[in-house]
């Protein structure tokens, strides 16, 4: 796409410059014969294209961008008026028809005026030559900023796959160990769980559905590690339809940290709750509620990337478009989200 647009560049170019010499043809048209007319444009329009293309190829580069702004000066001075000297001897002089007398202007005004017609040529490529390198260079930039946000959330989706996984191969450790029924159905979840990370999960975005689906079989996959899980999670889905898409595996860390930190195994009360609801303006709400353990266990254990790259993320890919509420009661953990999808 970019090649085709830098090849259309030279023709466009060439077609202002023959309109402008036509311009210029018709102006010479009122004072002079077409032959004469034609001619005298044709000097006009390549002298003035021989500033233009001087001056921004050759003269800002080499002097102005450099800061040798003297030398610069002194050559303008110098090509201008050699061009004009130029101009004055291939064209005819002017003559203006005044009540149908013949007036011939002075050659040395007419030097002036040829001069003064070529500096404002010259300033205007100048300015032209400046909004164009800055228009690059905000492009350039931009596509830079763009590749490193790109490369940025790579690098924090790349931490989680990692993360999910060892977590998880705890699980499957922790009952093949104890020998339980459950650790042969976990890995079979486990298997599709990577393979929609591995390969659904390449784009920057996913189908909200396949998502949800996703969280459903993790939910599904930690409830086979007893039954007091598959007794005390709750996963409730509402207005979750086609044609919503999610950055992919944003919510995932919210479900391990309730994992994590809940007192399933300990707490009789204890339950995890989560809610998943798209309303009519198209605006995710996202709750994980989970009862927690003592602060001296939660102190015990080490952090992992947890919420500080899901709120990178969120900062990456939903800038001013997203709220994320953490509330950490005496008794339990709450996370509300919502998110313009």
């Amino acid at each position: 796409m970019k090649n085709t647009a830098l090849k259309k560049v030279p023709t466009i170019t060439l077609f202002a410059w023959l309109g402008y010499w036509l311009i210029w043809v018709l102006m010479f048209s009122n004072t002079q014969q077409t032959a004469a007319a034609v001619w005298s444009a044709t000097i006009h329009v390549g002298l003035q294209a021989i500033i233009v293309y001087l001056n921004t190829l050759v003269l800002i580069p080499s002097f102005l961008e450099k800061r040798r702004y003297l030398f610069y000066g002194l050559l303008c001075f110098a090509v201008l008026a050699l061009l004009s000297k130029l101009q004055l001897t291939l064209v005819p002089a002017d003559v203006k028809v005044i009540l149908k007398r013949n007036i011939q202007y002075p050659r040395a005004f007419q030097f002036a005026r040829t001069y003064l017609l070529f500096m404002v040529v010259l300033i205007i490529s100048t300015a032209w030559k400046f909004a164009v390198d800055r228009f690059h260079a905000l492009q350039t930039q931009n596509e830079m900023a763009r590749k490193q946000l790109e490369s940025e959330l790579q690098f924090l989706k790349n931490q989680i796959n990692p993360h999910f996984l060892f977590n998880t191969l705890n699980n499957i450790y922790t009952l093949a160990y104890l020998k339980e029924d459950n650790a042969a159905p976990m890995i079979m979840k486990l298997s599709e769980l990577l393979r929609y990370m591995l390969y659904e999960c390449r784009a920057q975005w996913v189908p909200l559905q396949d998502e949800v689906t996703f969280l459903r079989n993790i939910l599904e996959m930690q409830k086979l590690k007893s039954e007091i899980y598959e007794q005390r999670m709750t996963f409730e889905v509402t207005g979750v339809s086609s044609g919503q898409l999610i950055a992919p595996l944003l919510l995932l860390t919210f479900l391990e940290n309730s994992f994590k930190h809940s007192d399933l195994d300990m707490n009789p009360q204890g339950c995890i709750f989560v809610s998943l609801q798209v309303d009519d303006r198209n605006t995710l709400s996202f709750i994980c509620i989970n009862s927690k353990r003592g602060a001296a266990s939660q102190r015990s254990e080490p952090h992992g990337i947890g919420l500080a790259n899901v709120k990178k993320r969120l900062e990456l890919t939903y800038p001013g478009r997203h709220t994320l509420k953490v509330i950490d009661n005496t008794s339990t953990f709450e996370i509300r989200l919502t998110v313009s999808l």
